[in-house]
């Protein structure tokens, strides 16, 4: 970018740094801040009443947005053009500061936006990249007069601690994460950033409730951190500039792009300290989109950094993918903001307990105890071939057993081949284990308001073009399509297990 430009650049901030909001403005802000917390810790005791409780945040959120409007810090040097305008500067900056990549590049890719590109051929387990400590982003590599006390729960809640670190960072043009900062999205696709129509897509899915519950989160987080930030003597910057919008791209930016690394060097490090982590930003490295494998990432303590290894063999001009981790489709429409097809860590989760009031209760407890499983929890629904995990083949079984089976079973030493398949289980336990998860799994499926046909029909035709979703419907209906397959292929297997 030439001189010239980056002088408007300056006057822009400077002109956007003078606006405040009127006492008027500011004093409605307030009151809606107020109303974002009583609704935050309000409790939802259904489904009904957390999509009720949605729609109402989003309305108080949408007047939010609307106020902080005229104030807030723009995004717009962050879009994709400009951000690879900002490639060459990063690469630089990085270089400079320690980080090794001799044969990665940062390139676009269709339905990817950036990724990394290998410019030469790399075998599988060739250490392709190495981020030293100094420019991961994190509460250590800030320094503590910058981020402030003023806000409380920053020592139990290190990610929201890491999002506030971020913003700060993004304020201060002088940040030495600058060039960091300058390449990542203007956006994201989480939850967080789903209008009232797609949030819709996800009635009946698995994960429906835990995306009303991240967004009333996030909402609860950004009014308590407006609050603090209103009455802090060590926040001035943030006074005029913090808003939801800020909020929800920091808190997006570390859910999608944070991972854990040692809180303490290699040089201070004890058998107390040696697994303490903290999440942080590690530059470069956190460019690499995801495929399915093994985890070849790891931060290296004698030298201070992290060192990614090669997941496969990589020909020059092909993008370079590495494994995010054991995580459903689920988990990574949430946390990430997208999903992959072909996860083999999918699953779909299943909430089972025991009731207070069940006359075998404490009876069942021991023996869930003794196989590792808790008396409420959720529980797996697996693809095809295993269709269901252990621990809830093992749960439906206790749960149904009776006074004579819970104690034979607590006293053998052979307690564990309950988790298995062909345990020997007399026929009456086994036929009502498999029709009460057939009718769970039937259950499940009713819950959504479409069915697999109709989805596949819908999905078959954004495909070819016929329909518009965007790429956000057209991610969620490709989500409830990959659900619907897991627990429809498990339901036949439960039935033909129910037939035997």
């Amino acid at each position: 970018m030439g001189r010239k430009n980056q002088k408007k650049q300056n006057n822009a901030a400077k002109t956007e740094n003078a606006k405040k909001l009127s006492p008027q403005k500011r004093n409605e802000l307030n009151s809606l801040v107020e109303s974002l917390l009583k609704l935050g810790f309000k409790q939802a005791n259904n489904p009904t009443e957390m999509w009720n409780q949605y729609n109402e945040l989003q309305s108080l959120l949408d007047r939010v947005i609307a106020i902080e409007n005229s104030v807030k810090l723009k995004n717009s040097s962050n879009s994709n053009k400009l951000r690879t305008n900002k490639i060459e500067n990063f690469i630089k900056w990085a270089k400079e500061n320690g980080a090794l990549f001799d044969k990665v590049k940062i390139s676009e890719f269709p339905g990817y936006e950036l990724g990394l590109e290998a410019t030469a051929e790399i075998k599988k387990g060739e250490t392709l990249i190495t981020v030293p400590r100094k420019i991961m982003m994190s509460e250590l590599t800030v320094p503590s007069n910058k981020i402030g006390t003023d806000i409380p729960f920053f020592d139990t809640m290190a990610n929201v601690k890491l999002a506030f670190i971020l913003l700060l960072e993004k304020l201060d043009e002088n940040s030495f994460w600058k060039p960091f900062i300058d390449i990542l999205p203007e956006q994201y696709s989480t939850v967080m950033y789903f209008n009232y129509s797609e949030m819709q897509e996800l009635k009946g899915s698995n994960c429906f409730s835990n995306a009303l519950n991240q967004c009333k989160s996030i909402a609860r987080q950004y009014a308590f951190i407006y609050k603090c930030v209103q009455t802090s003597k060590e926040a001035e910057i943030l006074k005029e500039k913090f808003s939801y919008e800020m909020y929800r791209w920091a808190v997006s930016t570390v859910m999608t792009r944070q991972n854990f690394i040692p809180e303490f060097s290699g040089k201070n490090i004890d058998e107390n300290s040696a697994n303490a982590v903290i999440p942080a930003l590690i530059p470069l490295w956190d460019m690499a989109n995801h495929r399915d494998g093994e985890v070849t990432s790891s931060y290296n303590l004698d030298h201070e950094r992290l060192e990614s290894n090669a997941l496969f063999d990589f020909n020059v001009g092909e993008q370079i993918f590495i494994y995010y981790g054991n995580r459903s489709n689920a988990d990574l429409l949430i946390h990430n903001g997208f999903i992959y097809p072909d996860n083999s860590a999918d699953s779909v989760s299943i909430r089972l307990g025991l009731g207070n009031h069940d006359e075998l209760y404490k009876e069942k407890t021991k023996l869930l105890d003794k196989l590792d499983i808790a008396n409420n929890c959720e529980l797996k629904v697996l693809p095809a071939p295993k269709y269901i995990s252990p621990h809830l083949l093992g749960f439906v079984r206790v749960f149904h057993m009776n006074k004579d089976q819970l104690d034979h079973w607590v006293n053998s030493e052979r307690t564990t081949d309950l988790l298995h398949i062909d345990c020997a289980l007399e026929t009456s336990l086994e036929s009502k284990t498999w029709q009460f998860l057939q009718n769970r799994l039937e259950i499940l499926l009713r819950v959504f308001p479409t069915t697999l046909e109709a989805d596949e029909i819908t999905f078959a035709n954004f495909k070819k073009g016929q329909i518009k979703l965007g790429h956000i419907k057209s991610m969620l209906l490709h989500y409830r399509i990959l659900e619907k397959k897991i627990l429809l292929n498990a339901l036949d297997y439960a039935k033909q297990r129910t037939k035997a």
